[in-house]
């Protein structure tokens, strides 16, 4: 197993690191014996949707890029999981975690999220879906991270929330 995720990363434009596509060739195509990818990026739409506040400008100035739209997200994800395909891997997508209650947090990104989440949730698009989004939502807040998964920034897990993730992916997909 070989994780190439860069903080911060974004599939479409580049920010703090190479965007994923752009390194997917080198970084995950290329890597000897590669059977499964799983396409996990998320920050293209909580960057896109981001409010303009002082307080996230400096962060905001880090990525590069014009905003995406949810049709860009999904085109990605097409492309990678078809050069995955090309190269005889299986493609596997992972569902947008929420973010509510971040400073990034504006409905507008979270009805985009959910309807990226829908699309793989449905379109058939991959060989399996990972359902991040279902293992960490707040069943009342579907927009939140429940309180016990989140490191406090209402953005990533702790430890007990990347424990849930891990166990809720069955290892049979990747026979």
């Amino acid at each position: 197993m070989v994780s190439q995720g860069i903080n911060g990363n974004r599939l479409l434009d580049d920010g703090i690191g190479t965007s994923a596509l752009a390194r997917f060739d080198r970084d995950v195509l290329a890597t000897q014996g590669l059977g499964h990818v799983v396409i996990a990026v998320g920050n293209d739409l909580v960057f896109s949707f981001a409010p303009d506040t002082e307080e996230n400008a400096a962060l905001l100035a880090l990525f590069g890029g014009g905003p995406v739209t949810v049709e860009d997200v999904v085109a990605a994800h097409l492309q990678a999981a078809a050069r995955a395909r090309a190269h005889g891997a299986k493609a596997y997508a992972a569902t947008i975690a929420p973010y509510g209650g971040s400073e990034m947090y504006t409905a507008q990104g979270d009805r985009a999220r959910a309807r990226v989440n829908t699309w793989m949730r449905s379109s058939g698009a991959f060989d399996g879906v990972l359902d991040f989004d279902a293992v960490w939502r707040d069943p009342a807040d579907p927009s939140r991270i429940r309180e016990d998964l989140h490191m406090g920034d209402h953005l990533h897990g702790n430890d007990a929330g990347y424990e849930a993730l891990a166990h809720s992916i069955d290892l049979a997909l990747f026979d």
